[in-house]
């Protein structure tokens, strides 16, 4: 490789030892995407988009290029899940440091040019042929640099939520250590109650986490190019708090708490169905998403509807509470495990796999690629069309994945390209490692693997059909290679049809069926079930655009706010605002009254004598006097408080006392240590920092 010159580093989506070689081609809209795929030699090209979004290289993935590049992007992104199922090379978030200039001014290698794609570790290379097309060294005009400038202060917060706390395992333990109540776990009297404001304000912390563990690196995935998802996303998660509290108070009181456990119980019952770890999810992270988009653009009071905020969070825990029946809520305080089928589900696919090898594992990858893209680009590039579950533990080394692909709603107009397809297509894929391979099942029902590359791993395989999205789970039937061939012959042509049709789309139009997919698919699900979607559609105007989502739309979409509200609100985990309690927050504003005089005494005392210090306890009595009136009326609220009550008089007692280490020792118990755990406590209770208040 020494006599092709490196341009150009990213990120690999999986890593491989082989070397990527063929020529370039840029390619920057729809159009020339189509124009590509009718040419020749597409599948010895390696094409570079902007973008890391999935459906917009829709008919190169088909058509099956030799590689992938892009300027934006990470490996979670869409597009890199599904270039990882295609087995196609790719690396994202290239920044090219020598090339031609784009219609926009970006730098990228000139169409024709011959490259390389060096993905043997996870820092890809790209690579081009001695004397390509130069515009010499790269000068970054002012926006550039302004974009250079804001991506680099970005990267502390991609590798740890808000600067402190990282990813996995290490990550839920850190935030769940800093929260005061038992939220998370779900219990038959949490479900059957309100939640209250503490509780609420920590499970809306943990969900912060949550989702910025999962989705962080996709906010950096930049624009798609065919479908304008920031702006959809953004608007159908407005659209989203302003109605479905409703909905979700319908369905409640239509089959009672106890039914709605019942809902999320489906995903126990039954493969093949919309009820599942996906959209149980996104029932309480995308409304309350939507609530800080409004309050993001001045339209809401984040501490406004806290009815509804309660309405929300309670009709996810309940679905929750059927998915797993007690314990933690989330897969990331599962060990990021989620096999949630019944066991005699499991038992049925086993007995029916049948091994992949040669003609068979050709056809198994093209099948499952074909239909997970087909299933993306159905829901506008959201991950309404794919759930996993699992892994399920075969006792002799071997795992099983359970895979949905759902491909045909007649909730949606355009679904009529999937004519004749089933609604569903169920893979059970069963693994046998020859080698370490770590697998992660999000919250968000997607799993990711280190190393990436899985499928090398796959050993055998059933595929099932459910035919519509009510045919009992009984009549889910085996698929065989024939019907898989004529399954993937029309989903291409699905694809390609559809695909056309939305590159011809106004933009509004594009958003709003967006938005409608984004509006309609957490509740849909469960709203059938529970028997009052035809109520919801035909009396109660569900497909009607709120007037506040109206008001928000030309902000989000003319002035580009939804775009940078996407990554903003994931990045810094400022998407899902705390609720104050006023008994809190007044009684917090008492304990500011006394927290100068305080921490100015704790300098006092460390500079005086022991003298001094005898004559400033009686100042110190007076301070933790005023602090515990704060504090009792604070457990009035919040009955975790009432543990620093006991614990400060002990310390002042033994300060009193002449153990005057008591006082400001961080080694001890001490007055000082209990005081700034106080604070603390306070303002995550609050949703509050020390830099906003100027305290520290």
């Amino acid at each position: 490789m020494e006599r092709f010159e490196a341009v150009g580093t990213g990120m690999t989506v999986f890593e491989d030892d082989a070397v990527i070689e063929g020529p370039v081609r840029w390619l920057d809209s729809p159009q020339a995407v189509l124009d590509f795929v009718g040419g020749d030699a597409v599948q010895d090209t390696i094409v570079v988009a902007r973008g890391g979004t999935t459906t917009f290289l829709t008919p190169a993935l088909n058509a099956g290029v030799k590689g992938i590049v892009t300027l934006m992007g990470a490996p979670e992104s869409h597009l890199g899940i599904l270039s990882r199922e295609y087995g196609i090379p790719c690396v994202m978030g290239v920044t090219f440091t020598d090339g031609v200039r784009s219609a926009r001014g970006e730098v990228i290698p000139a169409d024709g040019v011959r490259a390389r794609l060096d993905v043997s570790s996870t820092a890809g290379r790209v690579l081009v042929e001695p004397g390509a097309p130069s515009e010499g060294p790269k000068e970054l005009t002012p926006e550039e640099a302004a974009v250079a400038e804001q991506m680099a202060a970005m990267v502390p917060l991609l590798q740890n939520f808000q600067g402190a706390v990282p990813h996995g395992a290490a990550g839920d333990a850190q935030i769940r250590e800093g929260l005061t109540t038992d939220v998370l776990e779900l219990t038959d009297d949490s479900i059957d109650r309100d939640l209250t404001i503490a509780e609420i304000n920590d499970l809306e912390r943990y969900m912060a986490w949550n989702i910025w563990d999962f989705l962080a690196l996709r906010a950096t995935e930049g624009e798609s190019g065919l479908i304008p998802r920031q702006e959809y996303e953004c608007f159908g998660c407005v659209m989203q708090w302003q109605r479905l509290p409703a909905f979700y108070r319908l369905i409640t009181e239509t089959v009672g708490v106890d039914g709605v456990v019942e809902l999320g119980r489906t995903a126990r019952r039954e493969p093949g169905s919309k009820a599942n770890l996906l959209h149980v999810w996104c029932t309480g992270f995308t409304p309350a998403f939507g609530r800080a988009i409004l309050g993001e653009l001045g339209i809401e009071d984040p501490g406004a509807r806290a009815d509804d905020l309660q309405t929300v969070l309670q009709f996810m825990r309940r679905l929750y509470k059927g998915l797993w029946d007690e314990g933690p809520m989330f897969t990331s305080m599962r060990g990021y495990t989620a096999p949630i089928l019944d066991p005699s589900w499991i038992e049925r696919f086993a007995a029916d796999v049948e091994p992949v090898e040669g003609e068979r594992r050709v056809l198994f990858t093209k099948f499952n690629a074909s239909t997970e893209l087909l299933g993306f680009l159905l829901h506008f590039d959201n991950r309404s069309g794919l759930n996993d579950s699992g892994p399920y533990d075969l006792g002799d080394g071997r795992f099983m994945i359970v895979r949905d692909h759902f491909l045909h709603d007649p909730a949606y107009h355009w679904h009529d390209v999937a004519e004749g397809l089933p609604h569903c297509l169920t893979q059970a894929m069963v693994f046998q490692p020859d080698g370490p391979l770590e697998t992660q099942l999000m919250d968000g029902g997607t799993l990711f693997t280190k190393p990436a590359n899985y499928l090398k791993h796959l050993e055998s395989v059933a595929v099932y059909a459910r035919d519509t999205w009510d045919t009992p789970a009984s009549e889910i039937r085996r698929v065989d290679e024939a019907e898989m061939t004529a399954i993937l012959e029309r989903c291409d042509d699905a694809t390609t049809r559809l695909y056309k049709r939305i590159a011809s789309m106004p933009k509004r139009d594009k958003i709003v069926a967006g938005a409608q997919v984004y509006y309609t698919e957490f509740v849909l699900p469960f709203a059938r079930l529970a028997g009052v979607w035809d109520t919801m559609v035909d009396e109660l105007d569900f497909h009607e655009i709120d007037p506040v989502a109206s008001e928000a739309y030309y902000p989000l979409v003319r002035d580009g706010l939804g775009v940078q509200l996407v990554g903003k609100l994931f990045i810094t985990g400022t998407g899902f605002p705390s609720l104050e309690d006023p008994k809190v927050a007044g009684a917090y504003e008492r304990f500011l009254a006394v927290n100068t005089p305080f921490k100015a005494l704790c300098r006092r005392w460390q500079d005086a004598s022991e003298d001094e210090r005898f004559v400033l306890i009686d100042e110190l009595a007076d301070q933790v006097a005023r602090a515990e009136v704060a504090l009792r009326r604070t457990v009035e609220a919040l009955p975790d408080f009432e543990h620093y009550l006991p614990r400060l008089r002990a310390a002042f007692a033994r300060a009193e006392a002449g153990e005057h280490d008591h006082v400001t020792d961080p080694r001890v118990d001490s007055l000082h240590n209990i005081w700034m755990e106080v604070h603390e406590a306070y303002l995550q209770t609050l949703g509050r920092s020390r830099e906003q208040e100027g305290s520290f």
